[in-house]
């Protein structure tokens, strides 16, 4: 595992330097080109609503054709019953339309969101090349980067891709047992022709080999080829053969030991960092919508009706205290981003993006890396006051999800012993020159 790191921590240095460009003296006036921020995709198209409700349809069906029958019983079908059925079928459609639009609602509130709009993007950076990448790219970038280096290191980058590119635990677990006992049978069995040959029709090469990524690779690596071999009835059939000159124990050997013990390299979050003024964030006017834009719909008091209605069943039952706190988080818990905002006494404000269910100390951790004293005491209150103490806790369940304003505040007996004349500076340097100029 120590190998596979090393080898990925050198590409990335050397990728750093590449980016810095030509070298110059520090007598140039001219500083070196900066490096380009990286594109933010664009917006996600809107989700095509639900399907029509199927029981509901032929529950309205069989309504009309139990009218139908029974009025066409007698001598004649008259207006009145041919009016009764028509108001039963608008009835039943007008109640069938109600009850999409409430299981539309409660779909729409059962979905998983990454952030809230105030976080358009959500950026994840490479393990293999710290690039920032938006989440939806990050799979097929890995990929693209760990195929380029291929060449070079071929029995690491594979063992590399296999591992951190298949999410799926239960399939990487599978796929990874049937490697470990083809490259297990080759170490302690050269000389076995039958175990370096591994047929592509069989169900566990269909199943557990093939649809893995990185499985070629690996193969390739471990000396295998693709080749059709010639069958007894004549037919041909696609086998991945390891010939003798391409035997290499040692390194069939050495991959054994890294896919046994090497782990997956997961993209770390960026957090975006961003120090803004106060000022700044102040929308300076606000759209007007006219009067009717207020008036409620059929569909939304049919919906506040049911919810009003689930509210009162639910509040009629017996629960404890935690079931209620559950079903109080329960939208919260949504979220699977947030964006916090810490604001300092001077009306700077720092900006990052946490997951969810990261937890307090790691808030705190990232404040303390960025203010000017890091040994000095500080605490991070609400609104009203009232301290975040609660180190250990989720983001989630202080409710600081999907965005949360946290206040700044030194402890001031330790704050006197570092600077007890002047005015005390919050930002480390480097954090303020992250601020834009005044406007």
């Amino acid at each position: 595992m120590d190998k596979i790191k090393g080898f990925f921590e050198k590409k990335k240095v050397d990728k750093k330097f590449k980016k810095l460009g030509t070298g110059h003296s520090l007598n140039d006036t001219k500083p070196p080109p900066n490096v380009p921020l990286a594109v933010r995709p664009p917006a996600s198209a809107p989700r095509a609503p639900p399907p029509a409700d199927a029981a509901s349809s032929a529950a309205a069906q069989a309504a009309l054709m139990r009218i139908e029958q029974k009025s066409s019983t007698g001598p004649n079908k008259s207006s009145a019953s041919r009016a009764i059925s028509k108001q039963v079928e608008r009835e039943l459609a007008e109640e069938a339309r109600l009850r999409r639009a409430v299981e539309e609602k409660n779909a729409k509130l059962e979905q998983q969101y990454d952030s809230a709009p105030l976080l358009p993007c959500i950026l994840l950076v490479c393990p293999f090349c710290s690039s920032s990448v938006p989440k939806q790219q990050i799979d097929l970038h890995m990929l693209d980067c760990l195929r380029q280096q291929y060449e070079e290191e071929p029995s690491i980058v594979s063992i590399t891709m296999f591992l951190s590119c298949n999410r799926n635990p239960d399939k990487l677990a599978a796929g990874k047992d049937v490697f470990l006992r083809i490259l297990n049978n080759i170490a302690t069995s050269p000389e076995e022709d039958k175990f370096r040959k591994l047929r592509t029709a069989t169900n566990s090469y269909q199943e557990k080999v093939k649809p893995m990524l990185g499985c070629e690779e690996l193969l390739k690596a471990a000396g295998f080829r693709l080749q059709s071999v010639q069958q007894q009835d004549g037919s041909e059939d696609e086998q991945w053969v390891l010939a003798r000159e391409r035997l290499d124990v040692p390194t069939v050997q050495n991959m054994v030991l890294m896919l046994t013990e090497g782990t997956a390299m997961v993209p770390s979050l960026d957090r975006q960092t961003k120090v803004l003024r106060a000022r700044d964030l102040i929308t300076p006017g606000c759209e007007r919508y006219p009067d009717d834009f207020y008036n409620l719909t059929k569909e939304e008091i049919a919906r506040e009706q049911a919810l009003r209605r689930e509210r009162v069943e639910k509040n009629a039952q017996l629960r404890t205290k935690a079931m209620r706190e559950r079903d109080a988080l329960q939208e919260v818990r949504k979220y699977n981003y947030t964006l916090i905002r810490v604001r300092f006494p001077d009306n700077l404000i720092l900006q990052a993006v946490f997951r969810a269910f990261e937890r307090l100390r790691d808030v705190r951790s990232f404040v303390c890396g960025c203010v000017a004293y890091e040994n000095v005491p500080f605490r991070l209150v609400d609104a009203t006051g009232a301290s975040y103490d609660e180190e250990e806790a989720f983001l989630a369940d202080l409710a600081l999800v999907p965005a949360a304003l946290l206040n700044f505040q030194w402890d001031p007996e330790a704050l006197q012993q570092v600077a007890p004349t002047s005015q005390p500076q919050y930002l480390a340097p480097e954090y303020l020159a992250l601020c834009p100029p005044p406007s």
